[in-house]
């Protein structure tokens, strides 16, 4: 009776495991018109473009997800801006549809739809009909005919590697082409002007949308989860300027990527080659990269405001000069010149031969000796204007502009020519040299043994990313 119990339970136990592992699996199988619905739902389809997502949508399609933004600000503002994009794209896994980048004439953060009207209204096409024709027009009002040729749109691509982010990260980058992006076609998300549209940044407090026009934007903000959750095909958000208002993980994903902004990858506009070889001449008639420093004097302001004389403003800017750059170089620009060419000429300012001696001072005679590139926003040619910069001379005799160096012949006036010609219309009467001239300016100091801008700017942070020659 005993080995008969024992065969029953033996028996069982094979019967058991039979049905575990053949049955169980058999019957978790789909069946045939399953398998052939599940291997359609798996070809993925063909990428779409935001004109027909919601085509694709409503047929039942998984859609090819976007979202954009709206431009504002100078030039570190906007490149701050689509590094945030960068962000929001790999945490969303959605592709960024790029404004192009403005330069000339920039306008301040507005609320989003100022700021919509805003970019609607910088069409050049439709500006020059209007121009041409005379008629009134609100897009005239916001972008006068007169400084129609003192500002262009140029795409980030142009100036920037962007191939790079896909490669590495994901990130998938579109352009969009004139006219400018339909702003309408989408789900409108900005925090900074809607206060449905984000938590707050003051804790516990309730925040209202204000009846009164906003003057400075709102204390709200978007989490990864928020951003995650935004389910529709197209959004479009206002100013990205902001990284505290877009809140993204601290994966080691995201870590990774902020690492390689900070120092190689979207950091140095260096992919036009008419930019990058007008930045050589420059560099190469300075002496050589590392062999120079770049400084940016923004004084407008505060000559406008001080009580000061011009002389006054610029001696407080040389001391801060003093106090910044590194001790080796402020000893050298502090001690009398030794004999050479350059103490013959040290008082012959702005001229080619100084500029000569200086580099020839450095490379043989004292290699800390500061030689330095100007850029300012009161004038292009500094040296007519010693009442402002002559105690930056006096202090430091080897500084140089662009407007010297096209003097001289060390750059070609007309280095921009060939942007022109591939980037815009050939009746395009825009001044070319004039609105690149703060990328060149950028490409110059990436070139520089270091950087120094006085007050500090946005720029400052952006020139801090270049890498290290």
């Amino acid at each position: 009776m005993l080995r008969t119990s024992r065969y029953v339970y033996f028996i069982g136990v094979v019967v058991l495991f039979t049905f575990i592992f053949y049955l169980v699996p058999r019957l978790q199988q789909p069946s045939s018109s399953q398998q052939q619905k599940g291997s359609v739902q798996q070809q993925y389809p063909p990428p779409t473009t935001p004109q027909n997502y919601e085509q694709q949508y409503n047929e039942g399609q998984a859609p090819t997800r976007y979202f954009s933004w709206l431009p504002h600000g100078e030039f570190a503002e906007q490149h701050e801006a689509f590094r945030n994009a960068i962000r929001i794209a790999y945490e969303t896994k959605r592709i960024m549809v790029a404004p192009k980048l403005r330069l000339g004439h920039p306008y301040p953060w507005q609320p989003f739809d100022q700021l919509k009207r805003r970019y609607e209204a910088q069409d050049k096409q439709v500006l020059r009909e209007l121009c041409r024709s005379g008629r009134e027009d609100w897009r005239t009002q916001l972008e006068p005919c007169e400084t129609l040729d003192e500002w262009m749109e140029i795409s980030w691509s142009s100036l920037f590697n962007l191939r790079a982010l896909e490669e590495e990260f994901g990130v998938r980058v579109m352009e969009w082409p004139n006219p400018a992006i339909p702003v309408d076609q989408g789900v409108v998300v900005d925090p900074m002007s809607y206060a449905a549209n984000g938590s707050s940044i003051e804790h516990g407090a309730i925040v209202m949308q204000p009846a009164e026009p906003l003057t400075s934007p709102l204390k709200k903000y978007l989490s990864s989860n928020d951003l995650i959750a935004l389910d529709a095909p197209f959004i479009q958000f206002g100013a990205l300027s902001s990284a505290a208002r877009y809140k993204t993980r601290h994966s080691k994903g995201q870590s990774a990527l902020r690492r390689a902004l900070n120092s190689r990858l979207f950091v140095t506009p260096d992919q036009l080659r008419p930019l990058s070889f007008a930045a050589d001449q420059i560099s190469e008639a300075l002496g050589g990269r590392s062999h120079y420093s770049a400084l940016h004097l923004n004084l407008r302001q505060q000559l406008e405001r001080s009580e000061h004389s011009p002389q006054k403003v610029m001696e407080a800017s040389v001391m801060e000069i003093f106090g910044d750059i590194p001790i080796n170089q402020a000893v050298s620009a502090a001690m009398l010149v030794q004999p050479s060419r350059l103490a013959d000429m040290v008082n012959h300012t702005g001229s080619q031969e100084l500029l000569d001696a200086c580099v020839e001072y450095r490379n043989t005679i004292d290699k800390r000796y500061p030689i330095y590139y100007l850029v300012n926003d009161v004038t292009d040619d500094p040296k007519t204007q010693l009442d402002l910069f002559g105690p930056l001379y006096r202090a430091f005799p080897c500084v140089f502009s662009k407007k010297d160096l096209m003097q001289w012949g060390r750059l070609n006036k007309d280095w921009a020519a060939d942007i022109k010609e591939e980037e815009g219309d050939p009746r395009d009467t825009t001044k070319y040299e004039d609105v690149l001239a703060p990328i060149l300016d950028i490409l110059v100091a990436s070139r520089a043994y270091s950087f120094f801008e006085i007050p500090q700017t946005g720029l400052t942070r952006f020139m801090a990313w270049q890498p290290k020659h």
